[in-house]
């Protein structure tokens, strides 16, 4: 058996995995998903401060850490600010589409969802992540193909977030909004070019909120499933925000309002 081998928990046949870097995101992992992670890499030096004690979350979890030159996590992470530590663990499995509306049914509040239109850039999905964690959203929602996954570079940006924050693929968007909407949730899609002002609308009612990709916005048959279109007022040059900078104000704006209303 290898060195690596040796130091590695057994994975299922045909397990999907990731790696993860930097050092909240390597906690996370380990404090919500311990036993999902399959390997530790640590800087071969580090045996004092936070590296030290994820070393010792590791080893109470039952993995063997694996000491290894900076030379080595810059190869696994192909250069990235890895801040002494990587790890690899199983992909979180996504929440489908009939789990995610019976977890709404018997939620205590109304629902709070993100949707994202077929997402392209890996930073951008990470930090919508955190935002819907953050904003106490319930799921995010995006296509299964043609949309970025939970890739390395997401699991970093969200800190955390991939693990706290499900995520549900489906195969066809519009279905899954319909099925939402069967469900008595209210679809809302912010576009730049929409009459109504996000702060006008009333999102304290069962709501899936709805961005468009970042090249492409909203595309037109999603944008016909929403009940309403919104635009965040833009006071400066610029005619639109990013995908997660959106994402944060709609969110954020939704929870003003429930808080408000409370």
């Amino acid at each position: 058996m290898s060195r690596r081998r040796e130091h590695a928990r057994a994975e299922p046949r045909g397990a999907g995995t990731l790696l993860v870097w930097g050092i909240h995101a390597c906690q996370s992992a380990l404090a919500r998903a311990a036993p999902d992670v399959l390997e530790l890499w640590l800087r071969e030096d580090a045996h004092h401060g936070e590296l030290a004690a994820l070393a010792a979350t590791a080893t109470h979890s039952g993995l063997r850490p694996q000491r290894v030159p900076v030379t080595t996590l810059d190869r696994l992470t192909d250069g990235a600010v890895h801040q002494g530590v990587v790890l690899r663990r199983r992909t979180p499995a996504p929440l489908d589409l009939t789990a995610l509306r019976a977890q709404l049914a018997a939620a205590t509040r109304p629902p709070l969802v993100l949707a994202l239109d077929h997402p392209q850039d890996p930073h951008n999905l990470g930090a919508c992540l955190r935002v819907a964690d953050g904003a106490g959203a319930d799921a995010v929602l995006l296509p299964r193909d043609r949309s970025v996954g939970l890739t390395a570079a997401a699991a970093k940006v969200a800190s955390g977030a991939a693990d706290s924050m499900p995520i549900c693929a489906v195969a066809n968007l519009v279905q899954a909004l319909e099925a939402l909407k069967q469900d008595g949730l209210w679809v809302v899609g912010a576009t730049d070019d929409a009459p109504g002002s996000l702060y006008a609308a009333d999102l304290r009612v069962p709501l899936v909120v709805v961005l468009g990709a970042e090249s492409e916005g909203l595309r037109r048959l999603t944008r016909a499933t929403c009940d309403l279109l919104v635009a965040i007022p833009m006071a400066g040059s610029v005619s639109s925000l990013n995908l997660a900078t959106a994402a944060a104000v709609c969110l954020f704006e939704a929870r003003r309002q429930r808080l408000a209303g409370a």
